[in-house]
């Protein structure tokens, strides 16, 4: 997020902070597509994963007042609970994927329907093969590339550093071309 971004969600959290549910009521529009595409990727569910979003900011807003500003962005803070719920929600319910789930991929507009149909197929196998890889490559990736979080935010998110989030990001893609080469 730009710094001006930054500023103006400062000021939001604050007026939140001071009881300002419309202030809270625009966070949640700034963030609630983001956190559930985050956790609807880690649990491939969408029931579960709005009602996890809808548990991420009632957290949040509970535990708001003792939220302070440091060097954590509020975004980190929002998808620190969602990895929480997430955690919480595997170790009380044993995970199922299908290959066969609704991913929602925006496709750029293309030149003809063939060529969208490509892109969606491409886009979806790229998913498919995300979902086989080992939990914490799986969330880097999702960060990383689907979110477009910075290695500093990530970091922040998944407590690591920056260069071993490097240094698992080169893991995870090599092992998403192994994925994708052998099965698509």
């Amino acid at each position: 997020m730009s710094d001006r971004q930054e500023k103006e969600i400062k000021k939001l959290v604050k007026q939140a902070k001071n009881g300002g549910l419309e202030a809270f009521g625009i966070i949640y529009e700034l963030f609630a597509e983001r956190i559930y595409r985050y956790i609807y990727l880690k649990i491939s569910d969408k029931d579960e994963a709005e009602d996890l979003t809808q548990q991420v900011f009632i957290k949040a807003w509970e535990a708001l007042p003792d939220f302070r500003f440091k060097k954590n962005p509020f975004s980190s803070w929002l998808y620190s609970i969602a990895r929480n719920l997430i955690t919480d929600f595997y170790r009380k319910k044993k995970p199922i994927f299908s290959l066969d789930a609704e991913i929602k991929i925006d496709v750029p507009d293309a030149a003809d329907l063939n060529e969208q149909l490509m892109i969606k197929e491409k886009t979806q196998k790229v998913f498919r093969a995300i979902q086989q890889l080992p939990d914490e490559q799986k969330e880097l990736l999702i960060l990383r590339f689907v979110d477009e979080f910075s290695y500093n935010e990530i970091a922040k998110i998944m407590r690591k550093s920056p260069l071993t989030l490097r240094v698992l990001q080169h893991r995870a893609l090599k092992r998403l071309r192994t994925i994708i080469n052998n099965n698509y």
